[in-house]
């Protein structure tokens, strides 16, 4: 199973030195790219699963040498959301093709559920525009959603969900065409690359990944 974390994270199986940026900047809204912004070189995003402890998430960080030893991060939680997120600051600002080797090592440890890519923005205010820091990165978590042409007949769905090794979550109690998905480590990709690849196959009506905010200084 590493071995496909590797393979679809930018690396080669056989040799995860030889990495090659993988960062997607844009997903598709109404049919078309809206572009996310620049790769963040400082900071990456790291999903871990709830049932693990804030403590012990915070002992895996301590005794990993790739973030900054004295950044002070958050563990942020919705509720809801199966996974405790948090955004940090590498030990030296990174190459893409570095931050994808460190998604892939990362990815090789138990308690880590899923690493992004962050992007950068001059805004970090919140819904209603208050500021929420000093600096913020945007990214996102583990979901993705599809709007199906026939909510009737769902079979391309399956086969694309078979194919990626993604996961059904629900579908939309609202707007029955609507489903989410999950992306895992073991996927062909994360939420944001499954997304537009879902959309490009021209399979589906729509995709859309959320994105969201977070305060990192």
């Amino acid at each position: 199973m590493i071995g496909i974390a590797l393979l679809t994270s930018g690396c080669t199986q056989k040799d995860v030195n030889n990495c090659s940026c993988n960062f997607i900047g844009f997903k598709y809204y109404n049919g078309e790219k809206f572009y996310l912004g620049q790769i963040s070189n400082d900071y990456i995003l790291i999903g871990i699963d709830t049932n693990y402890s804030d403590l012990q998430i915070k002992d895996f960080i301590s005794t990993t040498n790739t973030f900054a030893p004295d950044y002070q991060y958050t563990i942020y939680s919705g509720e809801g959301y199966m996974f405790k997120e948090i955004p940090i600051k590498l030990s030296t600002p990174k190459t893409c093709n570095e931050i994808t080797k460190t998604i892939a090592d990362l990815n090789k440890n138990t308690i880590v559920s899923y690493v992004h890519y962050t992007m950068q923005t001059d805004d970090c205010t919140n819904d209603i525009w208050e500021p929420i820091g000093n600096m913020c990165v945007n990214s996102y978590g583990s979901s993705f959603f599809i709007k199906v042409f026939d909510e009737t007949d769902l079979s391309m769905l399956y086969q694309k969900i078979a194919e990626t090794n993604t996961e059904l979550v629900q579908q939309s109690s609202f707007m029955p065409k609507w489903f989410e998905i999950r992306a895992t480590k073991n996927s062909m990709g994360d939420a944001l690359k499954m997304a537009n690849y879902f959309q490009e196959s021209g399979l589906f009506e729509a995709s859309d990944v959320a994105i969201s905010k977070y305060p990192v200084e």
